[in-house]
């Protein structure tokens, strides 16, 4: 399992910069994937993906994302 990469959300892509921006003034590490191009079923949506974290910094993101992420696959 890759310690820094522990959940993650999906976006689409209209709603990128907007989440970055608040992870961003929050100080909050995440990394950004964009989706693959060759599945037409997600193409547009990108994952934002997050480290193992303390309880309450992952209650500021789970706020965000309005709910709890999805476990990164391994």
């Amino acid at each position: 399992m890759n310690p820094s990469k522990s959940f993650y959300y999906t976006v689409d892509h209209t709603m990128v910069d907007e989440y970055k921006k608040m992870l961003d003034l929050m100080k909050i590490p995440y990394s950004l994937e964009a989706p693959v191009a060759l599945l037409k079923d997600g193409a547009d949506q990108y994952s934002f993906v997050f480290p193992n974290m303390p309880a309450r910094l992952y209650a500021m993101v789970s706020k965000l994302f309005k709910g709890d992420g999805k476990p990164y696959p391994q």
